[in-house]
C-alpha cells in the first residue's frame, strides 16, 4: 500500500496530490463568473494537513479494494475506462445514503454521482500510470476530499454540477491523450 517502487516517474505525484484541487479552484472561478453568491474564502492552511491525514485514513480501506481487488480484475476483461465508469458508478450509489443523511437533494445528489465517476476514471489513469500505485489511488483521493472539504468554507458552497463539467473537460483530455483501453498509453511519446 505505501510501496514508492512501482512509481517511475515522480511526476505522477503532481496530478495526485494538485489536481483534483486545481479542479476545484477552476469550479469557484466559473462560479465566480456565473455570479454564484460565494462567500469569501477563508483558507486555514494549518488544518490542511490535518484535513489530510483524517481523510487519507477513509481513502486507505476504500482504495485498497477498489484497486487491488476490483479494478486490476475489471481491466483484464474491459478497458481502463470502461472499468473507471462502472466502478465509479457503484461508488456514487453507495454515496447516495450518506448524502441524503447530509440532507442534499436530488439534484446535488446526482451531480454529485457524475463527479464520483470522474473520480473514479481519473483514479484509473494515475493507478495505471503508476505502475498500479494503490498509494497513488490513495493520494488523489485524499486530497480530492480536503479540496472538496476546503471548497470555499468547507464545502458550504461546493456546486458539483459546474464541477463536474470541469472533471469532463479533464477526462476528456486524458481520454484523448492516453487512451481509453488502458488510460496510459500517452500518445506523443516519441
Amino acid at each position: 500500500m505505501i510501496d514508492f517502487s512501482p512509481i517511475r516517474r515522480k511526476a505522477w505525484f503532481f496530478p495526485a496530490l494538485l489536481l483534483m484541487p486545481a479542479a476545484l479552484f477552476v469550479s469557484y472561478l466559473f462560479m465566480s463568473l456565473m455570479d454564484y453568491p460565494l462567500p469569501e474564502p477563508e483558507l486555514h492552511l494549518p488544518m490542511i494537513p490535518v484535513f489530510f491525514a483524517v481523510f487519507i485514513i477513509g481513502a486507505v480501506g476504500e482504495e485498497v479494494g477498489w484497486m487491488a481487488f476490483v479494478v486490476d480484475p475489471l481491466q483484464q476483461r474491459w478497458s481502463a475506462l470502461t472499468t473507471g465508469i462502472v466502478c465509479g458508478a457503484i461508488w456514487a450509489v453507495w454515496h447516495i445514503v450518506p448524502f441524503i443523511q447530509a440532507g442534499h437533494d436530488v439534484a446535488w445528489i446526482v451531480w454529485h454521482g457524475v463527479v464520483t465517476v470522474f473520480l473514479r476514471i481519473i483514479i484509473v489513469w494515475i493507478y495505471n500510470n503508476t505502475g498500479h500505485s494503490v498509494l497513488m489511488a490513495i493520494l488523489f483521493h485524499a486530497s480530492a476530499n480536503v479540496g472538496f472539504f476546503l471548497f470555499p468554507n468547507y464545502g458550504s458552497h461546493y456546486d458539483p454540477m459546474v464541477t463536474a463539467f470541469v472533471l469532463a473537460a479533464i477526462v476528456g483530455i486524458i481520454v484523448f491523450l492516453w487512451g481509453y483501453r488502458t488510460l496510459s498509453a500517452y500518445r506523443y511519446v516519441h
